[in-house]
């Protein structure tokens, strides 16, 4: 039988949440003064996306 773990529990989305809400952030204009627009978007595609493949490859559990 296959594991299932709840999806709050999983690296990979909170990895997608985290970046999201960084990105909504610089879109509503909410970014701490010295940070660009720019800047935040590089950061955010970089780490969710290194982030993301790296954490489902550790994964051992489905999200159910």
């Amino acid at each position: 039988m296959e594991e299932h773990k709840p999806w709050w529990t999983s690296k990979a989305i909170w990895t997608g949440v985290i970046g999201s809400l960084w990105g909504v952030a610089g879109v509503i204009g909410i970014l701490p003064e010295n940070l660009s627009q720019a800047d935040v978007l590089t950061v955010v595609l970089a780490v969710t996306g290194i982030g993301g493949v790296l954490f489902r490859k550790t994964a051992k559990t489905r999200i159910s």
